[in-house]
């Protein structure tokens, strides 16, 4: 089971030769589909980082044989007091009900400015599988996480495969 992943974010370049230097991790270059030109690397090897500047996560629940090929859709949640719990529950659902995903992560930042900060990474075959799971029931019990306010923050990117 995976415990740990971490990201970056740069250039092509520069995230390259991360991976050249590293041919042994089991990196993913993926670029946003609503930012053409942002880059992002995923460490999927569960290993210590190697990043200068990363984003880490801990893996907190995972899909029975996450397979973490194709899209990824990455959520970032963070709620507030009593509504914790509930977003907790909530995304643990959506992992255990990984319908149409080729797998899904739950997460939360280590960073004690984000304790409250989790994270739903899940991966899909392609933009309709993604597209007909936001229309599920599964999908709309997450819309009231999903507006941005004062006791809620909330951000999302779908990430493609660059090779």
């Amino acid at each position: 089971m995976l415990t740990t992943i971490s990201l970056t974010f740069g250039s092509r370049e520069i995230l390259q030769s991360i991976i050249d230097k590293y041919p042994q991790r089991r990196f993913k270059m993926m670029q946003a589909s609503a930012h053409s030109n942002k880059l992002a690397l995923f460490d999927l090897s569960g290993e210590e980082t190697v990043f200068k500047s990363p984003v880490k996560l801990t893996v907190l629940d995972e899909s029975l044989n996450a397979n973490l090929n194709g899209l990824f859709y990455y959520q970032s949640f963070q709620v507030n007091g009593d509504r914790q719990k509930l977003l907790h529950n909530s995304l643990q659902k959506v992992i255990e009900d990984a319908t149409g995903m080729n797998g899904g992560l739950m997460l939360s930042v280590d960073n004690k400015a984000e304790a409250t900060t989790l994270v739903l990474l899940t991966a899909w075959q392609d933009f309709e599988s993604l597209t007909a799971w936001k229309e599920s029931d599964t999908f709309k019990s997450l819309l009231t996480f999903t507006t941005r306010g004062s006791d809620n923050g909330y951000y999302d990117e779908i990430y493609k495969s660059v090779y």
